[in-house]
This record gives structure tokens, C-alpha cells and sequence, in this order.
């Protein structure tokens, strides 16, 4: 019964690790992720943040519940191994040395806790050893993610995303073109008045128009519709090849700035989501407590001071 509490913690580590792998190993095969703006984006860090912060509250449960290395040991031994179920084997080694360590110094941080305390409150008492976990797997993701993204772009080069452009210009408003105003200038003409220029086409020679955009007031989309989408593209192009040749000098910073993008990002929300661990702390232990899962015992020492 003993070892079965112990144990209590184990599966709902594991199981909550794994999902965290799965879900992270993703953000290892391209560098496009990070740059995407969308919900889809958004949530899957979410996601992740939810993972790191509920993996590293249930390892440090079961380390304290267990009490005993070779079990907290053999849970991070374990999850550290699924890492070459989803990954290359040269990043799963670098991914799970480093997982394995951030638990071992985790569980050291812990150790010294558990056997100093003098009055047991697990909001106080496991609350920095969870967010010091968290911060440990941030890093680690961070590294794994530095080193691949380098290797993707020694490889392939680095080109800005399409999307990345698209958002950009989406959010910049362009200028009217000139054909636009004319068109719509003209097309406050009446139909005699336009009758009357298709007829003396040289009126607008002299004005310095072309007789041509006449037609596009006839049929506007035969021929707004294919210049926008020209006009567009090249913009498009244009910016984008202003940008590759700025950031063309940068290239080996990339990688780096990218890790620190995304490792900003995983403890901006794991420092929100971690505020729930105090509360959730209280809750489970005073769930196992009242389930007789746990029990305190009330000591009385004897203390010796100093008197003049």
C-alpha cells in the first residue's frame, strides 16, 4: 500500500510529459512556427505552457509524496527516453541529457527543501521548485530548438515567410493608385460626357490621360482585378527582398534570436499559469489529506537561546 502511494503520481507524470514531447517536437522541424501569426499558433503555445507548468507540478509531487530517489529518478529517466520516440536521434540525445538534468536539479532543489522545513505548507514549500522545473524545460526546449533551427537554416537557407509578409502588408495601409483616382474621377461623368470622350479621345491626350482607361470604366474588373494582383505581388517581392538583403549579414544571429523569441514567449504564459499553482497546491494536499491518503504529525522541540 505503501509503494502504491509512492507511485500515485507516476502515470499522470508520464502521461502529462509525453503530451508535452508530442506537442513540442513539432516546433523542431521548421523555423516557419514562431513567425506565424494565428490562433492556431497561439494555442498550441498555450498548450505547450500547460504542459510545462502541469508536468512540472506533478513531478514535484511525486518527488515529494515518493520521498525516495530511485523512484523520482526512474519517472525522469523514463520520460526523458520518450524524447526518441518523436524526434532525430541526434537532437533526442541533447533534448533528453538535458531533460534528465533539469529534473536532477529539480529534485536536489527539493531534497533540501523537504529536509529543512519546519512547518509544512506545500504553497511555500513546493511553489519554487515548480516554477525553477518549468524554467528548466523552457531552457531546454529553448536549446533543442536553437540547435535545429541552425541546422534548417545552414541547410536551406533563411527566407522570410509569405505569411510573415502578407500580415505585414495587410496591416499597412498602401496608397491609392493613380489609375484608381482617374477611374474614379471619370467615373462621376455622365454617359453623355463619356460618349463624348470616346468620341474626341484626343480631350484626354491633352490632359495627359490614356483613352484606354475608358474601357476599364466599361469593364473594371477585366482589368482592375489582374493589375491589383500584379501590383500586390510586387510589393509583396519587393519588400520581401528588401528584408532578406537587411537581415542577409544576421543570418548566423537567427537561430539565437529565434530561441530567445520563443523563450520569452513559454515563460511569459507559464509565469500566468504558474499563479495557479498555489491555489491547485493547497487543493491537493488537502484532498489527500482529508482522504487519510497523507496525515501531519504535530512535534514539539525543545530549543535553546541565548540569555544575558
Amino acid at each position: 500500500m505503501v509503494n502504491f502511494k509512492k507511485l500515485i503520481f507516476a502515470p499522470l507524470f508520464l502521461i502529462s510529459f509525453l503530451t508535452l514531447i508530442y506537442l513540442t517536437t513539432p516546433l523542431f522541424r521548421s523555423y516557419d512556427f514562431i513567425f506565424s501569426l494565428s490562433l492556431n499558433t497561439l494555442i498550441t503555445l498555450i498548450y505547450i505552457s500547460v504542459l510545462i507548468s502541469f508536468s512540472s507540478l506533478l513531478f514535484i509531487l511525486l518527488a515529494t509524496i515518493a520521498e525516495d530517489w530511485r523512484i523520482s529518478l526512474s519517472a525522469a529517466i523514463i520520460g526523458s527516453a520518450t524524447t526518441f520516440v518523436f524526434m532525430d536521434p541526434a537532437f533526442a540525445v541533447i533534448f533528453a541529457v538535458a531533460i534528465f538534468i533539469s529534473f536532477l536539479l529539480s529534485n536536489l532543489s527539493l531534497d533540501v527543501a523537504l529536509k529543512s522545513y519546519l512547518n509544512f505548507q506545500p504553497s511555500n514549500l513546493l511553489g519554487p521548485s515548480i516554477r525553477y522545473l518549468s524554467g528548466l524545460l523552457i531552457l531546454t526546449i529553448c536549446i533543442v530548438y536553437f540547435f535545429s533551427t541552425s541546422k534548417i537554416i545552414a541547410q536551406q537557407g533563411f527566407q522570410i515567410p509569405d505569411t510573415l509578409i502578407d500580415t505585414a502588408l495587410k496591416l499597412t495601409p498602401l496608397p491609392q493608385s493613380t489609375n484608381q483616382t482617374e477611374q474614379t474621377n471619370l467615373s462621376q461623368l455622365s454617359p453623355e460626357q463619356l460618349d463624348l470622350l470616346k468620341k474626341n479621345p484626343e480631350l484626354l491626350r491633352q490632359s495627359g490621360l490614356d483613352p484606354k482607361i475608358l474601357e476599364s470604366l466599361t469593364n473594371p474588373k477585366k482589368i482592375t482585378q489582374p493589375q491589383a494582383s500584379l501590383t500586390n505581388d510586387l510589393i509583396k517581392q519587393t519588400v520581401k527582398d528588401q528584408i532578406q538583403n537587411f537581415i542577409k549579414p544576421y543570418t548566423n544571429f537567427i537561430p539565437a534570436g529565434l530561441a530567445v523569441l520563443l523563450f520569452f514567449t513559454l515563460q511569459f504564459f507559464t509565469s500566468i499559469l504558474n499563479l495557479l499553482i498555489y491555489p491547485l497546491l493547497w487543493l491537493t494536499f488537502f484532498i489527500l489529506e482529508k482522504t487519510g491518503f497523507i496525515k501531519f504529525e504535530v512535534e514539539q522541540r525543545t530549543v535553546r537561546k541565548m540569555v544575558i
